[in-house]
C-alpha cells in the first residue's frame, strides 16, 4: 500500500466525521432556532396587542371622564379615535390565538365585554350633556357595573390574555435551553470522538510518515555536522518512506566509498606536498588562513622550530620573525604578495654556530574562485651571493680609501701649479690644469660617495641614534646648501608648520642624507626656482621630510630606478654627478628603519619625502 493511500485512508473516516457533526450541528441549531423564533414571534405580538389595547381602553376611560368634566367635542373625537385603535387591536389578537383553550375562552370574553363596552359607549353619548343620567351610566348602580365596571373587566380580561402569553414565552424559553443544552451535550460528545479519532490518526501517521522522516533527518544533521557515513535509518514498509530510507542508506554507503577513495587521494596528495617541500634546500614553511604551520620542510624545522603536528589537533597559530610579519599579514588578509628583491630586505638567522642570510619570499596561494587558502614562505639563502656582495664594497671601499691619498696629492700638486707658485704657466697649460683639476675634484667626490656608501653598509658600523627636532634637521641642512643656492639663484624656503614630535636619528647620516636631496634639488632647478623643505605627521603617526623643487622633473619610466646606485637620467643637467647620492639616501634612511618615495611629474618639478619613526615609539628598539 503506497503512502499517500494510507494518508487518504485515514483522513476519509475524520473528514466524513467532521462532516456529519456539521451537518448535524447546523440542522439543530437551524430548527432550534426556527421554534423559538416562532413562539416568541407569536406570542410578542399577542403581548404587544393587549398592551396597546389596554393603553387604547384607558384613553376611552378618560374620554368618559372628560365628556362628564365638560369637554364634550375633545371627549367624543377621543372616544372615537382610540375605539378605533382598541378594534384594531383586538382583531390581531383574535387572529394570534396561539394558548388553546384558555386563550380562546379569554378572547371570547374580551369579544363580549367588547361589545357591551361599545353599546353602553354610545348610550353615553347620546344622553344630554351634564345630564345626572351620565354619571348614573359611568358608575353604575345595583345591579350595573356601568362603564367603569366594564372598563376594569376589560382590563383584567386583556391583563389575563397578556400574563399567559408572557408565561409561554418564559416557558418557550427554557424549553428552547434545555433543547440547546441537550444539542450542545451531543455536539460535544461528537467533538470529543472527533478530537479521539484525530489523536488516533495523528499518532499512525506519525509512527508511519513522520517517525521515519525524522530518523532519516537526524542522520542527515549526524552525517552533515560530524561527519557519521556509518549511521543507517531502518527501512520501515515499502511505501514511499520505505523507500527513502533505502535510498538514504544507500546514499550514505556510496559516500562511505567516495570519502574513502577521497582520503587515500588527499594523504597520498599531502604525502606528495610534503615530499616536494622536502626536496628544497631552502626554508619553505605552507600557512593556513588562521596563521598556523600546514607544511613545514627540515630546513624551516630547523630555522624556525615549527611544523604541523603529528596527532591530527590544529597547531598554535605561527609567530612569525618580526621582518615576516606584516608581509604575512598582507599576503594572508588582502592576498599581497612580498618578493623583494634588495640585500636590505634580507634576514640572518644563526644556524650550527653560522650565520646563515635569506632573502623571504611571501606568496598567497588561492584558489581557482580566488579565494584565499593560505600563504608559502619561502627563504632563499643567499648567504654567498652576501659575502660576494661584502667582499664587493670591501673592495670598492679599499681601492677607493687607496686611491684617495695619490689622488688629493695629484688634486694638490695641480692646485699649486695653477697657483704659479713654481713657475708661469702659458694659456694651454692652464687650460689643461683646470681641466685635470676638475676631474680631480670630480674624482674625488666620487671616492668620497663611495667610502660613504661602503661605510653604509658595513654591518660593523653601528649607528647612533640620538632624538631630534625634524624642522631643525631640515634648518641645519638647508644652511648647508644654502650658498650654492644663491649662487645658482634658486630660492631655498624651510615651511615651519605645526610643532612635530622628535625623532631618533643619527644626525650624521640623516643630515648627509638631506644633503644629497638638496644638492640633487639645486643642481636640477633652473634659476629662478624655488626649493621647499617642510615636515609632517602621517596618518599612521610618523614624521616625514619633505623637500620638493620646481625643477624638470623625471620622467615616469626613471621613476623605479632613481634609487640604484650610478643611475643617471640622461641629458638632464650638464654637471657632472656619480649617481650615488640618492642610493646614498636609501641606505641611510633604511638604516633609520624609514622609507623614501620619489614623486615627479616632468617640467613641474621633483617632490622626495623621508618617512622616519616617532622617537618615542621606535628611538629604544633603534638604538
Amino acid at each position: 500500500m503506497t503512502l499517500r493511500t494510507r494518508i487518504f485512508l485515514s483522513l476519509t473516516p475524520l473528514g466524513l466525521l467532521l462532516v456529519a457533526s456539521g451537518t448535524a450541528g447546523f440542522i439543530l441549531l437551524e430548527r432550534t432556532g426556527g421554534r423559538i423564533d416562532a413562539i416568541l414571534r407569536e406570542n410578542y405580538v399577542s403581548v404587544q396587542a393587549m398592551f396597546r389595547l389596554n393603553e387604547a381602553t384607558e384613553r376611552i376611560d378618560s374620554a368618559f371622564q372628560f365628556s362628564m368634566a365638560g369637554r364634550g367635542p375633545v371627549a367624543s373625537v377621543q372616544f372615537e379615535t382610540n375605539w378605533g385603535v382598541f378594534d384594531e387591536q383586538f382583531g390581531i389578537e383574535a387572529n394570534n390565538i396561539t394558548i388553546h383553550p384558555t386563550e380562546d375562552d379569554l378572547v371570547a370574553r374580551l369579544r363580549d365585554l367588547r361589545a357591551d363596552y361599545r353599546v353602553r359607549g354610545q348610550r353615553f353619548y347620546s344622553l344630554p350633556a351634564g345630564s345626572p343620567q351620565r354619571e348614573a351610566a359611568y358608575f353604575g348602580g345595583p345591579g350595573d357595573p356601568g362603564l367603569l365596571g366594564r372598563f376594569k373587566e376589560i382590563k383584567d380580561v386583556s391583563n389575563e390574555i397578556l400574563r399567559i402569553n408572557r408565561e409561554n414565552m418564559e416557558s418557550s424559553r427554557d424549553r428552547a435551553l434545555e433543547a440547546t443544552r441537550t444539542n450542545l451535550i451531543g455536539f460535544g460528545a461528537g467533538l470529543v470522538v472527533v478530537a479521539l479519532l484525530v489523536v488516533a490518526v495523528g499518532w499512525y501517521l506519525n509512527r508511519v510518515i513522520v517517525g521515519p522522516i525524522q530518523a532519516v533527518t537526524e542522520a542527515a544533521h549526524s552525517i552533515g555536522n560530524s561527519g557519521q557515513l556509518e549511521l543507517t535509518v531502518p527501512v520501515l514498509g515499502g511505501d514511499e518512506v520505505g523507500r527513502l530510507a533505502v535510498a538514504f542508506n544507500a546514499m550514505t554507503r556510496e559516500l562511505r566509498k567516495y570519502r574513502r577513495s577521497n582520503l587515500d587521494r588527499l594523504l597520498r596528495a599531502q604525502k606528495t606536498a610534503q615530499a616536494t617541500i622536502d626536496s628544497f634546500p631552502y626554508p619553505v614553511l605552507v600557512i593556513d588562513p588562521d596563521g598556523r604551520v600546514d607544511l613545514a620542510n627540515p630546513a624551516s624545522r630547523a630555522i624556525f622550530g615549527v611544523g604541523p603536528t603529528v596527532d591530527g589537533e590544529p597547531s598554535p597559530a605561527w609567530l612569525p620573525p618580526e621582518p615576516l610579519r606584516k608581509p604575512l599579514a598582507d599576503a594572508l588578509q588582502v592576498q599581497r604578495a612580498y618578493q623583494p628583491d634588495q640585500f636590505d630586505q634580507a634576514i640572518s638567522f644563526r644556524l650550527k654556530d653560522e650565520e646563515r642570510t635569506y632573502l623571504p619570499q611571501v606568496c598567497p596561494i588561492r584558489d581557482p574562485e580566488g579565494n584565499t587558502l593560505g600563504a608559502a614562505v619561502v627563504l632563499n639563502d643567499i648567504t654567498r651571493f652576501r659575502l660576494l656582495d661584502q667582499f664587493k664594497s670591501d673592495l670598492v671601499a679599499t681601492v677607493s680609501h687607496e686611491l684617495k691619498t695619490p689622488l688629493t696629492s695629484v688634486r694638490l700638486a695641480v692646485h699649486v701649479l695653477l697657483e704659479e707658485a713654481v713657475g708661469s704657466l702659458n694659456p694651454k697649460q692652464t687650460e689643461l690644469l683646470i681641466d685635470a683639476r676638475d676631474n680631480a675634484e670630480r674624482l674625488l667626490a666620487l671616492i668620497e660617495q663611495l667610502l660613504a656608501l661602503a661605510r653604509l653598509q658595513r654591518t660593523q658600523d653601528q649607528t647612533k641614534f640620538q632624538v631630534a627636532d625634524p624642522v631643525e634637521l631640515l634648518r641645519q641642512a638647508a644652511e648647508l646648501v644654502r650658498p650654492r643656492a644663491e649662487d645658482k639663484h634658486v630660492d631655498l624656503k624651510v615651511m615651519v608648520g605645526e610643532p612635530l614630535p622628535p625623532v631618533a636619528v643619527d644626525q650624521e647620516r640623516i643630515g648627509q642624507a638631506l644633503m644629497n636631496l638638496l644638492n640633487n634639488a639645486v643642481t636640477y632647478t633652473p634659476s629662478g626656482g624655488q626649493v621647499t623643505l617642510s615636515a609632517s605627521l602621517t596618518s599612521d603617526n610618523r614624521v616625514s621630510l619633505t623637500v620638493t623643487d620646481t625643477g624638470v622633473g623625471i620622467p615616469a619610466e626613471y621613476l623605479p630606478h632613481v634609487f640604484d646606485r650610478f643611475f643617471r637620467i640622461p641629458d638632464q643637467s650638464e654637471e657632472g654627478g656619480t649617481g650615488l647620492g640618492l642610493a646614498i639616501v636609501r641606505e641611510v634612511v633604511t638604516a633609520h628603519n624609514g622609507e623614501v618615495t620619489c614623486e615627479s611629474e616632468p617640467g613641474k618639478g621633483t617632490a622626495f619625502r623621508v618617512i622616519l619613526p616617532r622617537a618615542e615609539s621606535d628611538a629604544e628598539e633603534l638604538a
